[in-house]
C-alpha cells in the first residue's frame, strides 16, 4: 500500500496522500471520535461490517453520484453480493477494494503421509464433509505416539469459522426485518455442535485453551484450517512449510464462506477539491489493486481476477472461487455489540462450559435486548 501511494503521489504532483496506520483494536473509536469531531481523514477504510454504524452517523459520504464523473469505476465489474453489502438506506457509502475469504489452509506433507491424495499422488484437499472428516480423522490418526503431536484440524478465528459453518447449515441469525435476533434457531445449534463435537466426540481437533491454533498450523502440527486470505503473508514468509489453499469444504448443505471486505470511504463534509483528489485516488488504488493483491488480498474487480497475473497468485486465486457465495457479518449498526455475544457464545461451548443451545439461548435474550434499546432510542 505504501508503494501503491507513492506511485499516486508521483503521478500526480497537484494532490498528495499520506497514509497513517494505526493499531487495529483502537482504529473504529478513534475514527468515531474524530468523525464526530469534523476531523476525519479525507478518505479512510472501513471494512463492510462497520458500514452500518458510520453511514448512520452521517460521518461517511455516499458514493453513487460519483460513479459517472471523471475517473469513474464501473461498478458491473463488480460482484454483486459485494457491492451490495456497502449499500445502507438505499446508498453505497464506499468503493470495496478487496475481498477477503475464509478458505482451507492445509499441510500438503500431513496429507500425503496419511495417504490423502489423488491419482497423481499429491495432496488432495476434501470438498465435502465426508471427506473433511476423513481427512481429521487420518491425520490426527498418525501421531508419533505422544497425544496431541498432531491434529487434522483446528479452529483459529471462531467468528469466522463458526459463522462459515452455520451459514452452511442455513443458519439465521436475525428475521428479514432485523426485529428479532434468532442466532439459537435449530440449523445455528446443530452447526455449533457438530464444530464442539470435532473436539470432544471425534478428538480431531484440540480443546481451544492451551493451543495456539495458528502457530500450531505454521509449526506442521495440524493437517487443516480455516482462516483468511489475509493470512497468507504470514506463510509466505515461511519456507520450511509445505502448504496450499483451497476453497472451504461444504460441512453442511451448502456452499457459504464467511467474508469481509475493505472499502474506500470519503469524509461526509468534502469541499470540492477534495472531493475530486479523494475519489482520483480511490480510483487509482482500484485499477491498481492487483498490487494489493500481492500482498495476501483477492481484488474486488472481476475483470482483474480474470488476469493472467492473478490465476498465477495460486492461494488467491483458489479462495477466490468462493465469491459468488460468501457471506459477510449481518448488516447492523450494533455490529460490535453483535461479534461479542457471538464470539461469547462460541468459546463457551467451543471449551466445553455451556451446551451449544444455552450458548446461543443467552446470546439470542442478550441481542435482543440491544434491538429492543435500538428500537426504543428510534431512529438516528
Amino acid at each position: 500500500m505504501l508503494r501503491l501511494v507513492k506511485r499516486f503521489n508521483e503521478a500526480n504532483p497537484d494532490v498528495n496522500v499520506l497514509m497513517q496506520r494505526m493499531d487495529w483494536s483502537t482504529y473504529y473509536n478513534k475514527l468515531f471520535v474524530a468523525g464526530m469531531g469534523g476531523r476525519a481523514p479525507e478518505l479512510f477504510v472501513l471494512q463492510t461490517l462497520a458500514i452500518p454504524r458510520f453511514a448512520r452517523a452521517k460521518f461517511v459520504r455516499p458514493v453513487d453520484d460519483l460513479l459517472k464523473q471523471p475517473h469513474a469505476v464501473d461498478v458491473r465489474d463488480l460482484d454483486a453480493n459485494v457491492w451490495n453489502a456497502v449499500s445502507y438506506a438505499e446508498n453505497h457509502y464506499g468503493l470495496p477494494l478487496d475481498i477477503w475469504p475464509m478458505g482451507m489452509y492445509y499441510n500438503r506433507r500431513l496429507f500425503r503421509e496419511a495417504g490423502i491424495v489423488d491419482a497423481q499422488g499429491e495432496a488432495k484437499p476434501p470438498s465435502t464433509r465426508d471427506e473433511f472428516l476423513d481427512a481429521a480423522r487420518r491425520i490426527s490418526s498418525t501421531t508419533s505416539g505422544k497425544p496431541g503431536d498432531r491434529w487434522g484440524f483446528t479452529f483459529t478465528y471462531f467468528e469466522s469459522n463458526l459463522y462459515s459453518v452455520m451459514q452452511q447449515f442455513g443458519g439465521e441469525f436475525f428475521t428479514p426485518n432485523l426485529d428479532r435476533c434468532i442466532i439459537n434457531g435449530p440449523n445455528n445449534v446443530a452447526a455449533l455442535q457438530f464444530c464442539v463435537d470435532l473436539i470432544r466426540k471425534e478428538k480431531c481437533a484440540p480443546p481451544p485453551e492451551n493451543f495456539d491454533s495458528w502457530i500450531g498450523f505454521r509449526q506442521g502440527k495440524v493437517g487443516m484450517v480455516f482462516e483468511g486470505i489475509y493470512m497468507l503473508a504470514d506463510l509466505q514468509k515461511q519456507k520450511d512449510l509445505d502448504y496450499a489453499g483451497a476453497p472451504a469444504p461444504v460441512l453442511g448443505d451448502h456452499r457459504a464462506v464467511w467474508a469481509g471486505s475493505h472499502n474506500l470511504c470519503l469524509r461526509a463534509n468534502l469541499n470540492a477539491k477534495e472531493l475530486e483528489a479523494a475519489w482520483r485516488f480511490m480510483s487509482f488504488l482500484s485499477n491498481n489493486s492487483l498490487d494489493w493483491a500481492d500482498g495476501g488480498q483477492v481484488p474486488a474487480r472481476r475483470s482483474l481476477r480474470d488476469s493472467d497475473r492473478f490465476r498465477h497468485m495460486t492461494v488467491q486465486s483458489e479462495f477466490a472461487k468462493q465469491i459468488p457465495y460468501v457471506k459477510y457479518l449481518p448488516r447492523i449498526p450494533f455490529i460490535f455489540e453483535f461479534q461479542t455475544e457471538f464470539n461469547a457464545a462460541i468459546e463457551k461451548a467451543l471449551r466445553g462450559s455451556e451446551s451449544p443451545k444455552s450458548a446461543l439461548d443467552t446470546a439470542a435474550a442478550n441481542l435482543n435486548r440491544i434491538i429492543q434499546r435500538e428500537r426504543e432510542a428510534g431512529p438516528s
